[in-house]
């Protein structure tokens, strides 16, 4: 009864081993599901739209005039960026502020004489945008037509490049518009050419009478 107890004991055992293995066999090759699978998927969060840079210009380098033109004019631009004295319109095209073409603070006079009338232009940056000018236009000692004031560059300037034409070579070439800013000089324009050409200035008069003297202007030059 002992002996018998005993074998059947084992026995049991032997079984109870063979299960276990059995079951531990079958947890291995059942295939594990991670964490991850049974974690529910977030939806990706919405992209953000590229937020415009054009609050970097700032009134330090420009004319809060010349701020509000140029946001206005080119608000859906979102790649615009603004470093120091260049406008970077992408990350492989920049075009300069009228910087190098006339010094800050500086005056600088541009000149010319035509059918008997001398025409005179004192231009002097402020900053980046705008230029203060005074016209003059004279017939012998009779003075003309008196213009002065503050002018903003042209906010579509990286685009509409002026391309006046020079009235003693006949030849084109590109300038920066500057417009005056006031409501009393409405349309009154000075050019002011770029790069190689900046010894070159020409002057567009508006319709009011007072500047009448400033059609057909010849172009003017660095003295």
């Amino acid at each position: 009864m002992s002996v018998s107890f005993l074998r059947f004991s084992g026995f049991s055992a032997l079984l109870l081993v063979a299960a276990c293995t059995s079951n531990k066999n079958l947890e291995q090759d059942s295939p594990q599901v991670s964490a991850e699978a049974v974690a529910p998927t977030l939806p990706a969060a919405p992209s953000k739209a590229k937020a415009p840079r054009l609050a970097q210009l700032d009134t330090t380098h420009f004319s809060p005039r010349f701020v509000r033109s140029f946001q206005e004019t080119n608000k859906a631009e979102t790649s615009f960026d603004v470093h120091g004295s260049w406008l970077l319109l992408s990350p492989t095209d920049s075009v300069a502020f009228p910087v190098a073409e006339l010094p800050a603070n500086a005056p600088v006079v541009y000149a010319a004489t035509e059918k008997g009338r001398a025409y005179r232009l004192t231009l002097t940056r402020r900053n980046y945008s705008t230029v203060h000018y005074v016209a003059e236009a004279r017939q012998g000692s009779k003075l003309l037509s008196r213009q002065t004031g503050l002018a903003d560059l042209n906010p579509s300037f990286f685009a509409d490049i002026e391309i006046p034409k020079d009235s003693e070579t006949g030849l084109p070439f590109s300038a920066y518009e500057f417009q005056a800013a006031t409501p009393q000089q409405q349309g009154f324009a000075v050019l002011i050419g770029r790069s190689q050409d900046a010894d070159k200035a020409q002057i567009y008069g508006g319709t009011q009478p007072q500047q009448n003297a400033w059609h057909n202007v010849p172009t003017l030059r660095r003295q």
